[in-house]
């Protein structure tokens, strides 16, 4: 039994000196790899800065135009709709047209328009 527990602190003792020497002989990392990481991320911040700034301009810009647009949809609907009326309103007048009018022939076009001069 004895024999066990000595292999157990050897083995604990091997393991506790690989890691201390692990510890004193890492490689470290140099300061100026993080630098120029920083730099290089900096770097890339302002030219998404100056992406986002651009982009946001062309998006105000958009922004304005679809409201010329939509105001000229609008007003083009109103002219529509004002159109629409003057149609229909015509149609209404053309069936309004006397049966009369529509069968007279050209003399008797020629009879009617003497007959309203001679009353004015």
């Amino acid at each position: 039994m004895r024999n066990k527990i000595d292999i157990k602190i050897i083995f604990i003792l091997i393991l506790a000196i690989g890691l201390i020497l692990s510890l004193i002989f890492r490689p470290s990392k140099g300061i100026d790899i993080h630098k120029d990481e920083l730099k290089q991320l900096e770097l890339d911040n302002k030219i998404l800065k100056n992406e986002y700034d651009s982009i946001k301009l062309d998006n105000e810009n958009l922004n304005q135009e679809i409201q010329i647009l939509i105001i000229s949809i609008d007003s083009t609907e109103s002219v529509l709709i004002d159109t629409e009326g003057r149609l229909n309103d015509l149609e209404n007048e053309d069936s309004k047209v006397s049966d009369y009018v529509r069968d007279l022939d050209a003399d008797g076009i020629s009879r009617s328009l003497t007959e309203f001069l001679n009353k004015q």
